[in-house]
């Protein structure tokens, strides 16, 4: 099926939606800058890949209670879990297996070595973040592995020029108390930035009881501490050090469909990223940042009843980066550096399999961006050493032209690797320590107009990845036995009209096994976002925001059904310094599923304040 007909199956999607949209946008989105795609500061719209950003104002806007939420509805983004919050959840970008797409914090990888293939960006809170970037496609040439599918970027939030402190409270629907406080300060060149949130949320009984008669009735509830803290120092005009920590501690409890009524199951993970780093501009065209940092998760699961266990996963993740570019004209840019990682997992499943290893990823990588006229080419190549798996060399090529003030087309091919989490390779009884990486390749062309207030952007991309990584029910064990596709057409668009800020998506797909042709599991062949925020003036802001997606096989030969869900927002500024909001998910109480047997949440309401101190 051509990517073409995938698109006219999604007109009637197209109009059904037209009169509802999501989410806020920014009327400066054009001209935002970004540095994931390129792995250099550049504006949005000279992006190569599709990009979107996501600011701090959307963010507030949303109202999103967490990340997972607050992805929902971007191109190409599909959730997957198997319960309530704090459940773990499968982002698929672009089709791609969750363990394919790269997201970082600050520039700390998220990852997990255990064999869940879980990245864990349920447990994220949004209180401490002020942007994300969303880069869709093959970029391992930037980053090596695991960048099958995108990039995710996280930046946390830093301390500002002026001395500031807020808090934040919510509650609502069941159960739900939230609480953030936020203060930054400055001493001349030293800046500082503290924050700390709590939340309580009781859930509900996540498992279909007219699926499963069965399942334990009982609520599935979810608590979490998080904290951030950013500390920055100017040096000289050329030269500036930074330090972050951002923290994460969540406990759900959950049901799991092979269990007794009565038995209990709980989670907890724990989550500590640091990072220090160095920026400096070397000469007036050379500009350098190293960074060091450390990732530590700690996940346990207590399961009681007959087949009660306690289980205790720990990933260690430490890196060394050193970025670097340089500008030798106008029109010509090198890039390039170093990365170093040590990854090591010490795991204990609960039932007698005890195991940790330890692996180091070394890579040298280097890009040139050149323009001429109305055109712009970028290379990029990259080297990787993945332990004792032996090289992989990955690389890009994109392409721009800019055919008129407002448009530019663009076009890119690409390849990219993944290798297996150490749990693939080394769990007792289910590891395979032969397991080869990932292969895949891609291709894609594109359609970009931008003007101030204003930018969509449109996307045809094709990728096949080979020796995919499953497990084998034959041989009860992970294997490469998959050789999948994807294809598709991604449109998003950001704009303003007056006082209405305009966000939606639009992704078309069709996600495969390329030997039997059936679809791949829990992917949707159609995905849909739109919205809209409209300022009504006496700081009043109203918003609705609308997600839909198509129907998806799961496990089983059982279909999912498609779902459409709408939610409303509101805020008001009470005074100067206090803003009240106020939100209604699944306005018309939609029942949905995105894993078979688990039901997502029904209609809630839910409220709160945003107060700004001053210092």
């Amino acid at each position: 099926m051509c990517s073409c007909s995938l698109a006219l199956r999604a007109v009637p999607l197209v109009a059904a939606l037209g009169a509802a949209v999501s989410g806020p946008a920014r009327a400066d989105d054009a001209q935002s800058v970004v540095v994931t795609a390129g792995r250099v500061s550049q504006q949005l719209t000279d992006a190569m890949p599709h990009t979107t950003v996501l600011s701090r104002t959307d963010i507030e806007q949303s109202q999103a209670v967490d990340l997972a939420a607050l992805l929902a509805s971007e191109a190409g983004v599909q959730l997957s879990s198997n319960g309530p919050r704090g459940t773990a959840t499968s982002l698929f970008l672009r089709g791609a297996q969750a363990r394919q797409v790269l997201v970082l914090v600050d520039g700390v990888p998220l990852s997990r070595q255990d064999a869940t293939g879980q990245v864990g960006i349920e447990h994220l809170m949004l209180d401490q973040v002020d942007r994300i970037e969303i880069v869709r496609g093959n970029a391992s040439a930037l980053y090596g592995a695991g960048a099958i599918g995108g990039v995710i970027q996280i930046f946390t939030r830093s301390a500002s020029a002026t001395p500031q402190a807020s808090l934040r409270f919510e509650g609502g629907s069941r159960g739900l108390l939230h609480g953030s406080a936020r203060a930054t300060q400055q001493w001349g060149a030293t800046q500082l930035s503290l924050a700390a949130s709590a939340e309580r949320d009781r859930g509900y009984s996540a498992l279909d009881a007219a699926q499963l008669p069965a399942a334990n009735p009982d609520r599935d509830g979810y608590r979490n501490t998080s904290a951030a803290v950013h500390l920055s120092h100017t040096l000289s005009a050329d030269h500036s050090l930074a330090a972050g920590w951002v923290h994460s501690d969540g406990t759900l409890d959950y049901d799991s469909r092979f269990s007794a009524p009565a038995d209990t199951q709980r989670s907890r993970t724990r989550k500590n990223l640091v990072h220090v780093a160095s920026d400096n501009a070397i000469t007036s065209n050379w500009a350098s940042r190293l960074r060091l940092s450390t990732q530590r998760e700690i996940s346990i699961d207590d399961t009681s009843g007959s087949y009660g266990y306690h289980a205790d996963y720990r990933t260690t993740v430490d890196s060394l980066n050193w970025d670097n570019s340089v500008r030798l004209s106008p029109a010509l840019t090198l890039n390039g550096g170093l990365d170093h990682q040590r990854q090591r997992i010490v795991a204990d499943d609960g039932t007698g399999g005890t195991y940790q290893h330890t692996r180091t990823l070394t890579a040298v990588f280097a890009g040139v961006r050149a323009r001429l006229a109305t055109h712009e080419l970028a290379v990029n190549l990259r080297r990787d050493r993945v332990g004792d798996t032996g090289s992989r060399s990955s690389g890009s090529l994109a392409w721009s032209w800019q055919i008129a003030p407002a448009w530019k087309t663009l076009a890119s091919v690409a390849n990219a690797f993944g290798v297996a989490p150490l749990g693939y390779l080394y769990a007792p009884y289910f590891g395979n320590a032969t397991l080869k990486p990932e292969l895949s390749r891609s291709a894609e062309v594109g359609l970009q107009w931008a003007v101030e207030k204003h930018r969509l952007r449109a996307t045809l991309f094709r990728t096949r990845t080979t020796d995919e990584i499953e497990y084998d029910n034959a041989t009860d064990a992970f294997a490469n036995v998959a050789r999948t596709r994807n294809r598709g057409l991604e449109l998003s668009y950001n704009g303003q009209f007056g006082h209405t800020t305009l966000r939606g998506s639009l992704t078309s797909q069709h996600a495969v096994d390329d030997v039997s042709g059936a679809r791949r599991l829990r992917r949707s062949d159609v995905l849909g976002s739109l919205a809209l925020s409209h300022a009504l003036g006496q700081g009043w802001r109203i918003g609705v925001a609308l997600r839909h997606a198509g129907d998806r096989p799961d496990s089983g030969n059982v279909t999912l059904p498609a779902y459409t869900v709408a939610d409303l927002t509101a805020q008001w500024d009470m005074r100067q310094d206090v803003q009240g909001f106020a939100r209604i998910e699944n306005v018309a109480d939609v029942r949905y599923q995105t894993a078979q047997y688990y039901n997502q949440p029904a209609r809630g309401l839910f409220a709160g304040l945003r107060w700004r101190l001053p210092l």
